[in-house]
């Protein structure tokens, strides 16, 4: 089965340069010059790769949030072709994997789609992914114990969001505990990409029997959470704030998501475009470059389709560069069941066979 990428843009010289990169690859190209016709295509055609050459950073940004909130091409790859200019974190904030500078040459569009190839090919994958939200330490060559965030998860590797620049030669190696899980992994692997978010993708190199049957079990059980159509039980009680480390085990059961979402701080009327990636009864997590402080009052919306959702809330855990989480103030039964409305939701669209994350 090939790869399908959707080409969108108006510029000859940028869609010549670019379908003939992804010819090369052997992957199958449907160009669009009609921004309004590839909004439409982004909702009710999957594809592997979607390519964002848009005229302004509005209609760019327009498409990129179409891409993304669509069920069927959450999980594509997604590049965005960029001026030398632009805001980089905004555009990784509205969902893209990768940036292309302008002007774009065909030496420049080879070297990139060449990084993204592992990423393309999704069907090749033998493992699937989920989510999480953990707690890792790092070491390397001469760092030794430094902090990151996983964020996402399979048999084979691993995303993170960390605070420096990893080594893209040499092992690394990993300690972590997994969501439910009492014991630690200690893994090796080897960075495979890297963006100037802090993001990374690391494949394992060595992975002891042990760790591999946690993986195993964890995964296990968390794509059957994600897959699943049976009515949802949430627990009932009044929820705590969000855990803060690894070692608080959570008693809520937490729900991967992806909806576009807008933060106020408390009192004003300036909105904070992000992403809500996870939610249960008691909090929320936002992906957003510039996170509130700690103890920050937050009022959230969440509009889809079938549910506007509104809440109060309180930051708990911040991420630079990355997100925060959020305990909801409120915990009445009116905002109860507008949470349980709004997971249910999530379940509705998303896909059987969708790969549950969105970026590695």
């Amino acid at each position: 089965m090939s790869s399908r990428a959707l080409l969108i843009s108006a510029d000859a010289h940028t869609a010549g340069v670019l379908g003939e990169a992804l010819a090369e690859m052997g992957i199958l190209v449907e160009a669009c010059q009609d921004f309004a016709a590839a909004g439409h295509r982004l909702t009710t055609e999957p594809y592997h790769l979607v390519i964002v050459d848009g005229p302004d950073e509005k209609t760019a940004n327009l498409l990129l949030s179409q891409a993304r909130s669509s069920p069927v091409n959450q999980s594509a790859l997604v590049i965005s072709v960029v001026n030398a200019g632009s805001s980089v974190r905004n555009i990784f904030a509205m969902g893209a994997n990768f940036v292309l500078y302008r002007p774009v040459s065909p030496e420049r569009a080879r070297a990139s789609l060449r990084a993204a190839s592992p990423l393309v090919r999704r069907e090749k994958r033998l493992h699937r992914r989920a989510s999480l939200r953990a707690e890792a330490s790092l070491s390397y060559a001469s760092v030794e114990s430094t902090p990151a965030t996983l964020v996402d998860l399979s048999a084979e590797g691993l995303a993170l969001q960390g605070v420096r620049e990893l080594p893209m030669k040499g092992k690394i190696y990993f300690r972590f505990t997994l969501p439910g899980q009492t014991k630690w992994v200690q893994i090796s692997g080897e960075t495979v990409w890297q963006d100037a978010t802090g993001r990374a993708g690391i494949r394992f190199l060595d992975v002891p029997q042990s760790a591999r049957r946690l993986l195993k079990e964890w995964l296990s059980a968390r794509i059957a959470t994600l897959q699943s159509s049976l009515t949802l039980e949430l627990p009932t009680g009044q929820p705590g704030p969000l855990a803060t480390s690894p070692s608080d085990r959570r008693i809520e059961s937490r729900h991967a998501c992806q909806l576009g979402a807008t933060v106020f701080r408390t009192g004003t009327d300036i909105p904070h475009r992000c992403n809500l990636t996870d939610i249960s009864v008691g909090g929320c997590y936002v992906e957003m470059p510039s996170p509130f402080s700690t103890g920050t009052k937050v009022e959230m919306v969440v509009r889809a389709p079938e549910i506007k959702f509104r809440s109060q809330g309180v930051v708990q855990v911040v991420h630079t560069g990355f997100g925060m989480g959020v305990a909801f103030s409120e915990h009445s039964d009116e905002q109860r069941q507008q949470v349980e409305r709004l997971i249910k939701l999530v379940f509705k669209n998303r896909e059987a066979q969708a790969d549950p994350i969105t970026r590695f």
